[in-house]
């Protein structure tokens, strides 16, 4: 029974691979001229994928290089430490000096920069709600760990009110969206 089985496979292969080659040989002008759009379009497609990636490389060094040119679609959408060394940048073209990033796991300072003779310990919070008082509260307790005078939280947000009313008691200066807003103006 198998044995029978195994012969009508091959006969039926065999009928398969006839019909191609009928269909081939009957319709090969066409089937040419299909597999030469085909082609076409696949280098098509292949070139636009790397003039998108080229522009989208260029538009990454034309934004590090001018964080001002940059729009809150763009930032909104960064990782957090995307935002930590936009930030950075932007701190530079505010006068800031010898700035750093600090360790992956901080105690509550991302970024340390000098500017008007204060060294300044600065929170990044990149955020789609309310930034809350746990933040204030982090990065002044981290000032002496760090060597830092002054506090600072920066967010692509808004604070909350305690947040607020905690950085005012501790002398922490808060930057928020509409801050940073004219910072890249």
């Amino acid at each position: 029974m198998s044995h029978h089985s195994s012969h009508s496979d091959d006969n039926m292969t065999f009928i398969i691979i006839v019909l191609f080659a009928g269909v081939y040989w009957t319709h090969k002008a066409a089937i040419l001229r299909i597999t030469r759009i085909a082609f076409i379009c696949a280098v098509v497609v292949l070139l636009l994928f790397c003039v998108l990636r080229v522009y989208r490389g260029i538009r990454k060094v034309q934004f590090w290089l001018n964080p001002r040119s940059t729009n809150f679609t763009e930032i909104d959408a960064m990782t957090g430490l995307e935002f930590e060394r936009y930030i950075a940048q932007l701190l530079k073209q505010h006068g800031y000096q010898q700035i750093r990033l600090t360790e992956k796991y901080d105690y509550g300072v991302d970024i340390i920069g000098v500017k008007d003779g204060y060294t300044w310990g600065i929170q990044v919070k990149r955020s789609h709600g309310l930034v809350k008082a746990n933040a204030v509260r982090q990065v002044v307790t981290a000032l002496r760990m760090y060597g830092c005078d002054r506090a600072m939280v920066i967010t692509n947000g808004e604070f909350s009110r305690v947040a607020i009313d905690l950085a005012a008691s501790n002398d922490c200066v808060l930057i928020d969206r509409l801050t940073l807003s004219k910072w890249f103006k």
